[in-house]
């Protein structure tokens, strides 16, 4: 059987190969484009940027610290040179919102960069009881409440338990309190609860009580005004090993446990000796909160 020839037609093989070599060509061309058009893009936000902070006036050492301190969002908000921002920057928790106030605290005081930070970030840079804002999250176990920030007066925390001596605090806390109690009586000492969850009108009834004998000057270096106590979140305690609440607790073998140990159930020193400038208030060894 003779085997049949096939016949090949080299004008339009030809052809063909003319087309696939064109449309391999404008793929790669298209590619190299479209990549180049990216990456100029790329360059001319970058370049864009750069631009925008130089002719702010900052120069190159200064923008190369705000761009690997700050998130872009954070640098389009600047508007205008400031001679510290650079260095502001480089604290942790700077905020570019509280520039002024960062700079208005920084001429009039020699305190380091973090100490203005920290200053005028927890609001201690404005008189106590100023500037007040009303929490919106009264249930977050981490709510600032302080002579900052208040309490409305109608906020009662919704799960409160008895945590011994009729006094109360929100559940998780209170559960946290009772097994520490626990655990320092295990160690062959005694603590109570003396001072819990206080509402708006007993805190009212406290802290007029201590201005009518003591002046409000006095009053508010060791009294919250209603609204802003700690007591009323429910997630504050104030303990004592004989019923009395005084600065002698600090001498006691409780205190010391609790020192020790109080963290690992969550509650931390509220107001203590070496920050009084930023609590407000004296010292208090009895006072802890759970956070």
């Amino acid at each position: 059987m003779k085997r049949k020839r096939i016949k090949i037609n080299y004008g339009n093989l030809c052809l063909l190969l003319i087309i696939i070599f064109a449309l391999t060509f404008i793929s790669y061309y298209t590619y190299k484009i479209i990549s180049n058009d990216e990456t100029k893009t790329e360059e001319k936000t970058e370049k864009k940027e750069e631009s925008k902070l130089s002719k702010l006036g900052f120069n190159k050492n200064e923008i190369k610290k705000i761009e690997t301190n700050m998130k872009k969002e954070e640098i389009e908000k600047i508007d205008k040179y400031n001679k510290n921002l650079a260095e502001y920057s480089e604290v942790k928790y700077f905020h570019l919102e509280n520039i002024e106030r960062y700079d208005n605290l920084k001429e009039k005081n020699d305190y380091s960069t973090e100490e203005i930070i920290m200053r005028v970030n927890t609001r201690i840079d404005k008189p106590f009881y100023t500037d007040i804002t009303t929490v919106e999250n009264p249930d977050d176990p981490f709510v600032l409440v302080n002579k900052y920030y208040s309490l409305d007066k109608d906020y009662t925390p919704s799960d409160l338990i008895n945590v011994g001596g009729n006094q109360r605090m929100k559940k998780e806390a209170g559960e946290a309190l009772i097994k520490m109690i626990e655990d320092v009586k295990n160690n062959g000492m005694y603590l109570q609860a003396q001072s819990g969850y206080r509402d708006y009108d007993l805190q009212t009834r406290l802290y007029n009580g201590y201005v009518s004998s003591h002046g409000q000057e006095e009053a508010d270096t060791f009294s919250a005004r209603p609204g802003s106590s700690e007591h009323q979140t429910g997630l504050a305690i104030d303990v004592s090993k004989d019923g009395y609440l005084s600065k002698e607790f600090e001498n006691t073998n409780e205190f010391k446990w609790l020192n020790e140990n109080a963290h690992k159930y969550g509650f931390i020193l509220r107001y203590p000796k070496d920050k009084i400038y930023i609590t407000g208030y004296d010292y208090e060894p009895w006072h802890y909160r759970y956070v």
